[in-house]
């Protein structure tokens, strides 16, 4: 899949290009071509699934056509290898939100 750039000034980027260059020439920042949907499967399941789990399934979707299997798992992981606490009892019931902390 290729990214582009939102200011249109420039020409699509592969994903190596755009992380490489962080920014379009343009300024823009990099955006994908398109956002794969996920499936309902995938939403109905989430309370089944840890965050690493997750974060695993939406990257396969945006970079699996760029980068291997393995290599992304080891990225998502390394990534979010820390506690991620979900805030319950702020929002409605239905709703979860993460508490970020800098501490």
């Amino acid at each position: 899949m290729k990214d582009y750039s939102p200011n249109g000034q420039v020409p699509p980027a592969t994903l190596q290009e755009a992380v490489l260059k962080g920014l379009a020439g343009d300024n823009g920042l990099y955006m994908p071509e398109r956002i794969p949907l996920l499936s309902g499967d995938f939403f109905a399941s989430l309370h089944q699934k840890t965050l690493q789990e997750t974060a695993l399934e939406v990257a396969a979707a945006l970079f699996g056509d760029d980068i291997a299997a393995s290599p992304l798992r080891e990225m998502v992981y390394g990534a979010l290898s820390f506690d991620i606490p979900l805030v319950k009892g702020v929002m409605p019931q239905q709703l979860r939100t993460l508490h970020i902390r800098n501490s």
